[in-house]
Order: structure tokens, then sequence, then C-alpha cells
């Protein structure tokens, strides 16, 4: 450093300390004292206060300018990286689309998954009250109907007869059928194949029955026993129905046990099942509750139905505790 530079330098910095010492002096010169420094105190606290709230606002200001201005640079950011990627376009456009068959793959699978679901919940339902569920299936190819012909059932004889017509009439695909006593003698004494099912050979056989005078002792277990000896076969589906009121035998095992035995003979291959109808005929029949017991288990054991017929006119019948409820068609 020069000479006249190193003079310089300490010619300003006195200077500096002069200009300092001046200043000092000028304000011990000209602030106020006494009583006016309490008010002028106050007032520059007010002051300081109202500088700090908007300092304070302020701030929260730029902090919140702060982050828009963030968020516009994300935005910005986003923009640039997209103008970049402009050339991978056509590849994100194929990815998206490869997505969004996923998704409505997915979505269908679904459907179809709650649609099964459903399906199978009211399997499960139906299945809760399938005992509850009444009638007679219709899958046979052939009927016989093994008919207690006795004095007690020709006091109903005329439903009897209407009651055969109506289902004959009415059952879908039916290839033949064929008409038997309770004692095990066919209608047709010459005809023990098939009847046709056409509907002469129907009006035929219902104006046969009319004049029917077989012997019957009110047991249906020897025609059951004939019938299924001798039309059941392997190959065939069957439908056999028991019209009857009443049952005087006391061997319920042992004929059940025989009819079990000759069907599994036949086997898998062919499909029996025994339906029952049983008429109201309390007035004339001697133990029907005999023939609901055994029909129960007949057709319950052959996938059939026990249908229970009642009497014309209605009258109170007496069942427990003295209550009375009427029995109708």
């Amino acid at each position: 450093m020069t000479a006249r530079n190193r003079q310089s330098s300490i010619v300003a910095f006195l200077d500096v300390i002069a200009c300092g010492f001046g200043a000092t002096v000028l304000l011990v010169l000209i602030l106020p004292v006494g009583d006016h420094t309490a008010v002028l105190e106050a007032d520059a606290l007010d002051t300081i206060a109202e500088i700090e709230a908007d300092v304070s606002g302020n701030a929260d200001k730029v902090t919140a300018k702060r982050l828009e201005i963030a968020s516009l640079n994300g935005t910005i950011n986003a923009a640039l990286n997209l103008q970049k990627n402009l050339v991978l376009d056509v590849g994100a456009a194929s990815e998206i689309s490869k997505l969004e068959k996923i998704i409505e793959d997915t979505i269908e699978k679904v459907a179809e998954q709650k649609a099964e679901l459903k399906d199978e919940a009211i399997r499960v339902q139906e299945s809760k009250y399938a005992s509850h569920l009444y009638g007679i299936p219709v899958d046979s190819d052939y009927l016989v109907f093994v008919i207690d012909n006795s004095g007690s059932m020709q006091k109903v004889w005329p439903r009897v007869l209407q009651t055969i017509k109506d289902i004959l009439d009415n059952y879908p695909n039916l290839s033949g059928f064929q008409i038997i006593s309770d004692q095990g003698e066919f209608l047709f004494s010459r005809k023990s194949s098939w009847l046709s099912a056409e509907e002469s050979s129907i009006s035929l056989t219902i104006d046969e029955l009319r004049a029917w005078n077989a012997y019957s002792n009110s047991s249906p277990v020897e025609g059951i026993e004939v019938a299924v000896r001798k039309l059941f076969r392997s190959g065939i589906s069957l439908g056999l129905f028991v019209v009857g009121d009443d049952y005087t035998g006391t061997d319920f095992d042992g004929f059940l046990d025989t009819i079990d035995s000759i069907t599994s003979r036949v086997g898998k291959t062919g499909q029996l099942r025994v339906h029952a109808l049983g008429f109201y005929n309390d007035q004339y029949a001697q133990y029907p509750e005999r023939f609901a017991r055994l029909m129960q288990v007949l057709t319950f054991n052959h996938g059939g139905a026990f249908l229970y017929i009642g009497n014309e006119r209605p009258e109170p019948v007496e069942i427990s505790r003295n209550r009375q409820i009427p029995v109708a068609d």
C-alpha cells in the first residue's frame, strides 16, 4: 500500500468517528426530556406492536405465497417433464389401454362372481325349505295305479275315478300306464303289458273302472308287490300310485324290506317313484292311520309324495286339546 493510500484510509476513518460523535450530540440536544418521556415511550411501544403485527401478518402472507410458488413450480416441472416425454406418449397410451382392458375384465369377473354367489345363496336358502315344498314329481315315463276297490272306497268311487283321470290327462310325456287292484289283479286280465296313453285308451279305462268289482281286503301291499315285480324293469322310469283309504294288515318292516329287495335287483338303471293318494273316508275305513303311516315311509323311501284328499263337505274333526279343524279338499 502506498503512503497516499494509507493517509486516505486514516482520514476516512476519522471522518466516520467524527460524524458518529456529532450525531450523538445532536440527538441529546433535540430529544425532549421531562414529562413527555413516558408518553413517547408508550407511543413507541404501540408503534412497535403494530409493526410486529404487520410483520407477523406479512410473514403469514409470505408463507402462503411461498406455498403457492412451490405449487406453481411443481406444476411447471410436471409440464416440463410432460413436454420432455411427448415422444413416449404413444407407448404410454398403449399401456393405459392395456390397464383399462385389465380393469374391465376384472369388473366383469367380479360381476360374475357376485352373480354366482347370489345364485348359491338362493340355492342354500331353498334347500333350507325343501321339506316345505309339496307336489308330485312328474318325471316318470310309465304309471301304474294300485287301487283299493273295497266297499269303503266305493263310497267315494266317483272322486277316485275323477282323480285318476285328471292324473292321466295331465301327466306330461306319458308313454303308457296300467291298472292293478290292491290284490294284484290287472283291470284288463288279458293286457298285463302297458296300456296306451292316448285319450281314447284313458276313456276306455275309466269306463271299465266304473263297473270294476274285483276282490279286495283293504290292504294294498299285495298289489304293490305285484306291480313292482312285473312292471319295474331296468331302463325305464316308473311311477307307482297307491290309491286307498285303509290298511288292514300289520306288517310294515317286512313289506318295506321286500320292496327294497326287488328294486335293488333292478339297480340304478331303472327309476321307481312311489306316490300315494289317501282318501278321507273315516266313516267306513277301519285303519286309516295304518295306511297313512305305511304310505309315508314307502313314498319317502322311493322319492315320491303322499297326498291326503279330504272329503267334499268339510266337517269338524277333533284332533287334540279339544281343538277342531275342518277337513277339506
